[in-house]
C-alpha cells in the first residue's frame, strides 16, 4: 500500500533496478537481498574515444561549432581526464569539455565582429595541451608519480578505487621508543591487520631478509601512508608495506622503478587481488616500468588489454621473498 495516495499496488512483477558507485555504502542485510552486477569504470584511453568519438561532436554541434572551428588534441583530452576529472564514467569529462566550447565560441564571435563590423574568418582554434589551463584554470587534480630516488623505507603500491587505480606509497620509519607498531594514514581494518601480518613474518624471518632479529627491541616502528584525509582499506597493500618495513629494518633502500600489489599471509604467502586492470593502467601513467603482482592473478592478465600492459615488465611472485630477492636486486645489507 501507498503511504501518501494509500492506494493498493501490485508489486509481484516488478523488478526493483537500483546503481551506486560505491558498494560498501550499502547495507549488508540489503545486499544479501540483491543480485549484484558490477560494472568497471572506463579506463582513461576508452574516456579520450568517447570524447573524441561522441562527447567532442554533440558539444560542438550544441555550440554551434564544427571541427574546422575547433579541434582538441588527444595530449588535451588525457589532460582533462587525469588533472581535471577523478571518475569512473565521463559526466565531468563532458562538463569540461562544454566549458571550453563556450569559451572558444566567445572567442571566435568576439573576433569576428569588433565595433559592429564583421571581420575576416577566424582561424580553427586547436585546444592542446598547453592551453587547457587558459580555458580551465589550474588543475584540480595532481597527476601522481613514481620516486624519483631510492628512499629508505618508501615503497610504491598499487590501489583500486572506486574511480580507477592509483599509486600508493608506503613509508616507514623506525625509531628509539616504546616498542610497538603506529599505523597513520586513516587505515582500515583490513589493511591494519596487513600490516600486523607483514611485521609478524619479517620479525620470524628476519636472517633471510637481512635484518638483525631483534630490530624491534626498543624500536618503534611507523607505517604511514600519505594522503591522510582519504580512507584506505584492504588487503592487497600487504606486500608492500612488508617491503617497505624490510627496506627500512635493513637500510637498504627499494627500487623507486617498480610497483606491486598483493595479499600476504603469516606463511610469507602472497594471495590473489582485484582490480589488475585498473592497477597496471595506474602504474603505467606513473612512470613505473616493473610490476609485481601474485602468481595467482597470472590467468587475469589474458583479459587485459595490451596497451594498458605496454611498456611494463610484469612479474607474477609466490612468496615475499620472491618480491624482495627483486625490490631490493643489489643485496641485501645486514643493519
Amino acid at each position: 500500500s501507498d503511504h501518501y495516495l494509500d492506494v493498493d499496488y501490485d508489486l509481484s512483477k516488478v523488478m526493483f533496478i537500483t546503481t551506486a558507485n560505491i558498494r560498501y555504502a550499502i547495507p549488508l542485510p540489503l545486499q544479501d537481498r540483491m543480485e549484484i552486477i558490477e560494472l568497471p569504470g572506463y579506463l582513461d584511453y576508452d574516456k579520450r574515444e568517447i570524447a573524441k568519438r561522441h562527447i567532442i561532436p554533440k558539444e560542438l554541434k550544441a555550440h554551434g561549432l564544427t571541427d574546422k572551428m575547433l579541434r582538441f588534441t588527444d595530449d588535451a583530452i588525457d589532460k582533462i581526464i587525469n588533472e581535471y576529472t577523478r571518475e569512473a564514467g565521463v559526466r565531468n569529462v563532458e562538463r569540461e569539455l562544454a566549458s571550453i566550447c563556450r569559451k572558444a565560441a566567445k572567442e571566435i564571435v568576439l573576433s569576428r565582429r569588433k565595433n559592429g563590423h564583421a571581420k575576416k574568418k577566424h582561424a580553427v582554434i586547436v585546444v592542446a595541451a598547453d592551453r587547457i589551463e587558459h580555458y580551465l584554470g589550474v588543475p584540480k587534480f595532481r597527476k601522481k608519480e613514481a620516486e624519483r630516488k631510492r628512499r629508505v623505507g618508501s615503497v610504491t603500491g598499487l590501489a583500486w578505487t572506486s574511480v580507477g587505480g592509483d599509486i600508493l606509497n608506503v613509508d616507514v620509519t623506525i625509531m628509539n621508543g616504546t616498542q610497538k607498531l603506529t599505523l597513520t594514514g586513516q587505515l582500515g581494518d583490513v589493511m591494519k591487520e596487513s600490516a600486523q601480518a607483514a611485521l609478524s613474518y619479517i620479525r620470524s624471518n628476519a636472517k633471510q631478509f637481512g635484518v638483525h632479529p631483534d630490530f624491534t627491541k626498543g624500536k618503534e616502528i611507523h607505517i604511514h601512508l600519505p594522503e591522510g584525509a582519504i580512507p584506505k582499506d584492504g588487503p592487497s597493500a600487504g606486500i608492500t608495506m612488508a617491503m617497505a618495513i624490510i627496506s627500512a629494518a635493513s637500510n637498504n633502500p627499494a627500487r623507486n622503478d617498480i610497483a606491486m600489489t598483493g595479499e600476504i599471509t603469516l606463511r610469507g604467502n602472497v594471495l590473489p587481488i582485484g582490480g589488475l586492470n585498473e592497477k597496471l593502467l595506474a602504474a603505467q601513467r606513473s612512470g613505473i616500468t616493473t610490476v609485481i603482482i601474485p602468481k595467482e592473478n597470472v590467468n587475469d592478465l589474458s583479459e587485459i588489454p595490451e596497451k594498458v600492459k605496454e611498456g611494463l615488465k610484469i612479474i607474477p611472485v609466490e612468496t615475499i621473498e620472491e618480491a624482495a630477492k627483486i625490490v631490493f636486486e643489489r643485496g641485501r645489507r645486514r643493519s
